[in-house]
């Protein structure tokens, strides 16, 4: 395939909403908070789906309850085939019940809307190797200043890739990722 044409077919895919994927997300187990209990989530449990993406912690005085509503909005604007996934980066005070808590306070759908949990080390593999995103928790600061982490959302597509990343405090990014949310579920992975 000559130079040209290749650049042709790079440009087509992507005007299509069909980027290559960045990255295939490494196996994973972390805990999801339910309702009212607890369950394994792992790699597997993405698959077949396409996925909006997020991480926070619980007690955070800075951008997670932003990063919250926006996601709270793009569940009511999304077709209910999109999961929501939210990382909660702090492992030791992001407790299921504060997790639940949390939840409820920005209308999170459990069903639709999962909030997981995990170890320190499954919570940095996730981020580091999956999602290749800093984390940094400072066990010494106080409770809404103890973690550094993004604030990017990324959108995961049925295989466990993630597709692109968009700027979670951004409405014109938040509304390029609802379009190529929607394309994505429309063309499959």
């Amino acid at each position: 395939m000559s130079k040209v044409l290749l650049a042709a077919a790079v440009l087509l895919a992507g005007a299509c909403g069909r980027p290559e994927p960045l990255a295939s997300l490494p196996d994973f187990t972390m805990t999801a908070v339910g309702a009212r209990d607890t369950r394994e989530f792992a790699r597997p449990d993405l698959l077949g789906k396409v996925w909006v993406v997020d991480f926070i912690f619980t007690h955070c005085a800075g951008p997670c309850p932003i990063l919250s509503t926006r996601l709270a909005a793009l569940s009511r604007d999304l077709p209910a085939e999109i999961g929501l996934l939210t990382v909660a980066v702090d492992s030791e005070g992001d407790t299921p019940e504060r997790i639940r808590a949390y939840a409820k306070r920005y209308g999170a759908d459990l069903e639709r809307w999962v909030f997981l949990r995990g170890t320190p080390s499954q919570t940095y593999h996730l981020l580091y190797a999956g999602f290749r995103l800093p984390l940094s928790i400072n066990p010494s600061a106080p409770a809404e200043q103890r973690a550094a982490h993004s604030t990017r959302f990324a959108l995961v597509d049925k295989n466990g890739a993630i597709r692109r990343f968009y700027d979670g405090l951004s409405e014109t990014d938040n509304a390029a990722l609802a379009r190529d949310a929607r394309r994505l579920l429309e063309v499959g992975s």
